[in-house]
């Protein structure tokens, strides 16, 4: 089965009221996300995950830069702690290619559609960035600093988050980027909101 409209619908859960000043007809949804809750990095992850193209519906719990420490922290990365039906989960978000600084971003607020915010991980979508009016020209290369910062600011007070990705195995994912053939990536914060604010990555020899 294929979700072809991913990008979320309102959805109220874990605890956080929804409070709109819209509807389902489209118009605009301004959902409370709920408080935020931020944990040490931790090593020890879930099981759950499929290697294949899907969404991570989850509660952001922690943010690991780009390093060399623990936590899977590597110097290309940050990685997203996210918690799912009780367990932890590590989602490898492009900043830099080993010592290479050619990723490209940039943030839409998209008009939300599809299956709703549902804790848990989805397999079965499918997501085009062409499809959703983005081309390589509208993103822009930035340094792993800058984007890291980006990336921390966009996140500093999310509690619901979703984000398309391919699994690397049962605990993670990662190749949140363009990737093509209906396996784009992408990180959705206020996904209970209508349009939800996503960001998107590409690298320097892309071009679609």
């Amino acid at each position: 089965m294929r979700w072809r409209g991913t990008l979320l619908f309102l959805a109220a859960c874990g605890g956080a009221p929804a409070t709109t000043d819209g509807g389902a007809d489209g118009s605009t949804v301004d959902a409370s996300d709920g408080t935020p809750t931020r944990v040490p990095c931790t090593n020890q992850f879930g099981n759950a995950m499929t290697m294949e193209f899907g969404r991570l519906d989850g509660f952001l719990v922690a943010i690991v830069p780009p390093g060399n420490g623990g936590c899977n922290a590597d110097t290309s990365h940050v990685h997203l702690q996210i918690k799912m039906k009780g367990s932890i989960y590590d989602v490898a978000v492009n900043v830099g290619s080993n010592g290479v600084e050619d990723v490209h971003s940039t943030t839409r607020e998209i008009a939300s559609s599809g299956l709703p915010w549902t804790e848990g991980w989805h397999a079965g979508f499918s997501e085009d960035y062409v499809s959703l009016g983005v081309h390589s020209s509208d993103l822009r290369l930035e340094s792993v600093a800058q984007l890291t910062a980006e990336l921390m600011t966009d996140l500093v007070s999310v509690n619901h988050i979703s984000v398309l990705a391919i699994g690397y195995g049962p605990s993670g994912a990662h190749l949140v980027h363009r990737n093509g053939s209906g396996r784009d990536g992408l990180v959705i914060t206020k996904p209970l909101s209508n349009p939800a604010h996503v960001r998107l990555f590409s690298f320097s020899a892309q071009s679609f």
